[in-house]
């Protein structure tokens, strides 16, 4: 047997690497890909509305304040 008839670690390790590429692009994990991109753009759409949300009401908070203060009442005995 001579070198040219076996096989190199180089070339079984091209061969593993070139198959795990194309494993990772199987119907299978670009589906899942997908998911991963989808539950990423819920969840920072729901932490965005979330802070919205905070910011208005303390705003609503600190405007009532405000009114309170104004009108000489004490926001606390509401």
């Amino acid at each position: 047997m001579t070198a040219s008839d076996s096989f190199s670690h180089e070339t079984v390790f091209a061969d593993l690497r070139l198959a795990a590429m194309k494993r990772e692009r199987e119907p299978s994990s670009k589906a899942y890909r997908q998911d991963r991109f989808e539950n990423t753009e819920r969840a920072a759409k729901e932490t965005i509305e979330a802070e919205q949300r905070a910011r208005r009401e303390k705003t609503k908070r600190l405007k009532e304040l405000r009114l309170a203060q104004q009108s000489g009442q004490n926001p606390a005995t509401k």
